[in-house]
């Protein structure tokens, strides 16, 4: 998984050029149970940290270093050489042990980072990271590549702790302590970090497979293919399995899976092609160790096309057996997906999804791809579940009004259950209904965890339980943004992942939601959701006129998306522009009365400039109609505080099942 900060102290190395990889020494540095000193005595601890950063900030300049990022209770530091972070991080740990004494850890790495522009990602943070959070008050530690570069200086004095596996880095790790001037020297046995479990160990990566055929449509096809395997394997126990998103993104892309294995997390890699002619099918797998290039299986199967979805099944059973996974009973078998037996409707459904995917007017694209599949094959549970998918999100979105989505929507998610109901897709489909129309937490939750039992790798089923029903719904935040790190983790490439991990962060007022957003348009710069979750960030962490470039961006690619205008009302009235808020106001109005706009968003914007009465007015209005996006006015959303300020919002929640507004 790449790591992403942003450079907040340019002075100190050399100025930053575009797409720059170099090597330097990566050092992470924090205060050793700063939530319990805060709890304990807040005006104690702000005092503590203030001094912290002090001291830091002097002698890494000192060193000739750069403080990269401060979060929370840590920062981030580079420098040029090895020496000079152990030297720094030495100097500072003695300084620490004088009034007012701080409880810091400190791990430093020696690896390659890359530099654009003012920003700076790679694995060797990770890495860093890594070992500093296996650290204990009052000590040093420091990888292998470090030790290699500063054992020859006398003045070091260091002691081996043993190689350890660490999750998310390929391979292990030799971890030393510098022992200089009495530090502290953690005990082995002790230690905890983030380290690999067994189940850790055991991973995957499923690239989506090539269409060798002529016709561009078979895409669709040979990605299904690919997708459905993904589906399945993620039944295997103790299997960690990339997720779809960042496994197609290296679709067309001749990478070396090395690389790939790096940026994903795994140790193994599921390669292959789809030739289809006429009612023929031919495909080929292979399952490689990335580390050695080495071929664990491979196999070519020529079948009728009939025949593709048992080759499926085959597939996922041999990668279980060349993986050695231990089937601790029958039931630890992965079970065959319900799935359609018509080629033609498969195909529209995996076009369907793709489209489902890009969100905006592509929606409507996959709506007509999934009435296409169930007029061929009525019973096709997943394209039941997609048809519900797309409806609420057509609604939720503000394109089409409640009455059409949910006429259609909750009959589809029936359907679903009835021929589908051990898919994840289905429980996701029902968790969100339970959330949106019926306004049942307990519904929604059970659903919810369903689905993620079912197929762990669910990324809309993650976020969704995690930003908007444990952290808006149930203010749950640290459930909440633990959700979002699985997501992430999972599907360390997805914008639509980080993007949301950002907002999530950004509701719990954690400073690192800036960093998340912008990895988020890093991944996707085109990404509407992307550039929205970086101006919510920015407006909610008090820099409204970054909250505006962002979110005229977002304007701009979205086509006016309903979401950015209630947000960039409130940023104009933030920086006390009354009069473009107005502006936006009445294109809100304009579009309520002449077509549709969800009356959740305009009651925000009424409620922003005044309009109490009519705030109201359209809140009772988003409760009568039940539009999709209710449950987040009533709920932690920021974007909503000025609603919930109004005298007699009260009863609107009390209509919703709510005692109090929280």
């Amino acid at each position: 998984m790449f790591i992403q900060f942003r450079c907040i102290e340019d002075e100190q190395l050399s100025p930053l050029i575009m797409e720059e990889r170099r090597l330097a020494a990566i050092m992470f540095t924090d205060i050793v149970g700063y939530t319990a000193m805060m709890q304990a005595d807040e005006i104690t601890g702000k005092v503590k940290a203030k001094h912290y950063r002090k001291v830091l900030s002097e002698q890494v300049k000192m060193h000739k270093g750069r403080v990269v990022q401060n979060y929370g209770d840590g920062s981030l530091t580079i420098f040029n050489s090895a020496v000079q972070a152990a030297e720094c991080a030495i100097a500072i740990q003695n300084l620490f042990k004088q009034k007012p004494v701080i409880p810091l850890r400190a791990g430093i790495h020696l690896g390659d980072i890359v530099v654009d522009g003012e920003d700076i990602f790679g694995d060797g943070i990770n890495v860093a990271a890594r070992i500093e959070s296996m650290g204990v008050e009052g000590a040093i530690l420091v990888s292998q590549n470090v030790y290699h570069q500063i054992r020859n200086h006398s003045f070091f004095k260091l002691q081996t702790l043993g190689h350890f596996d660490f999750k998310n880095v390929q391979n292990p790790i030799e971890v030393f302590a510098i022992v200089n001037d009495d530090m502290k020297i953690p005990n082995p046995k002790d230690l905890h970090g983030k380290f690999k479990s067994e189940e850790d160990k055991k991973s995957i990566a499923i690239l989506p497979f090539v269409n060798m055929s002529n016709d561009p449509d078979q895409d669709f096809f040979s990605d299904g293919i690919s997708e459905e395997i993904i589906n399945t394997v993620v039944q295997l126990p103790n299997l960690h399995v990339a997720g779809r998103t960042s496994s197609f993104s290296f679709k067309g892309k001749n990478e070396d899976l090395r690389v790939i294995s790096e940026k994903l997390g795994v140790k193994n890699i599921l390669e292959g092609s789809v030739r289809r002619s006429a009612n023929r099918v031919r495909i080929t797998a292979q399952l490689i160790e990335a580390s050695s290039g080495f071929h664990l299986w491979s196999r070519k199967y020529d079948r009728e096309l009939d025949d593709v979805f048992k080759i499926q099944d085959e597939i996922s059973f041999e990668i279980a057996e060349q993986l050695k996974i231990t089937f601790e009973s029958a039931q630890s078998i992965p079970k065959r997906r319900q799935q359609t037996q018509n080629i033609e409707a498969y195909q529209l459904y995996y076009k369907g999804r793709s489209f489902f995917y890009q969100r905006g007017i592509s929606l409507f694209e996959g709506l007509k791809c999934f009435e296409d599949a169930l007029k061929i094959d009525p019973n096709y549970a997943l394209a039941s579940s997609g048809l519900a998918d797309t409806y609420i999100m057509l609604s939720f979105h503000g394109y089409i009004p409640p009455s059409e989505c949910w006429s259609h929507a909750i009959p589809a998610a029936k359907k679903a259950l009835k021929y589908g109901p051990d898919l994840g897709e289905t429980h996701n489909t029902l968790a969100i209904i339970a959330l949106l129309h019926d306004w049942n937490l307990d519904e929604a939750e059970k659903e919810f965890k369903m689905a993620l039992e079912i197929n762990p790798t669910h990324i809309q089923a993650r976020v969704w339980y995690g930003l908007f029903f444990l952290t808006l719904s149930q203010k749950k935040f640290a459930d909440g943004i633990e959700q979002l790190k699985i997501a992430i983790e999972t599907d360390p490439l997805s914008a639509y992942a980080y993007g949301t991990y950002g907002m999530t962060l950004a509701t719990a007022d954690k400073r690192e939601c800036i960093d998340m957003s912008e990895y988020s348009i890093k991944l996707d710069p085109k990404s509407m959701l992307a550039h929205y979750s970086l101006g919510y960030c920015y407006l909610w962490s008090g820099q409204p006129d970054k909250a505006l470039e962002k979110l005229q961006i977002a304007l701009e690619i979205s086509n006016r998306h309903v979401w950015n205008l209630h947000l960039i009302l409130l940023v104009y009235l933030k920086l006390k522009q009354r009069v473009q808020a107005m502006k936006i106001y009445k294109e809100m109005e304009a579009r309520y009365r002449d077509h549709y706009l969800p009356p959740s968003n305009l009651a925000i914007g009424a409620a922003a400039l005044g309009k109490n009465e009519y705030a109201l007015k359209l809140a009772n209005n988003a409760v009568e109609i039940i539009d999709p996006y209710l449950p987040f006015i009533t709920s932690q959303l920021k974007d909503a505080e000025v609603l919930h300020k109004i005298p007699g919002f009260s009863k609107i929640m009390e209509r919703l099942g709510y005692s109090k507004v929280t």
